[in-house]
């Protein structure tokens, strides 16, 4: 709802944004614009809220003689993560029970560390 009243020599405007933004369900259409391919993800939690930067790895070295990785950072609530842990760990176990992955070992109970640190497995030792 707009409404407009005026005063002596001003004039004020009241928009109700609400009107702005209804839709019904059936009108609703996702429309992505980009994608980007991930293989390490960093994770920075605020007070307020998180981001993930999703980086590409292992990055090019330019001119300058740096490695440049890229990456897409996401801001998100803290209950929007914890919405996205849930559903990706309820996916993950359910492609990990039906075969569709190649190796997820799911720790149902077990505290996980968390690393940035990658192992190398030496073809010698898989002998």
């Amino acid at each position: 709802m707009t409404e407009n009243t005026q005063t002596a020599n001003t004039e004020s405007m009241t928009i109700d944004i609400s009107e702005m933004y209804a839709y019904k369900k059936e009108d609703l259409m996702t429309d992505i614009s980009s994608s980007a391919y991930s293989n390490l993800a960093y994770v920075q939690v605020t007070h307020r809220d998180l981001y993930i930067d999703f980086l590409e790895m292992p990055g090019i070295k330019k001119d300058d003689g740096k490695m440049h990785i890229k990456g897409t950072r996401i801001y998100m609530s803290h209950s929007a993560a914890q919405k996205l842990s849930k559903a990706l760990s309820g996916i993950l176990k359910t492609v990990h029970s039906d075969g569709g992955m190649e190796c997820y070992n799911p720790e149902d109970e077990q505290e996980t560390t968390l690393s940035t640190k990658a192992e190398q497995i030496s073809a010698r030792n898989q002998i």
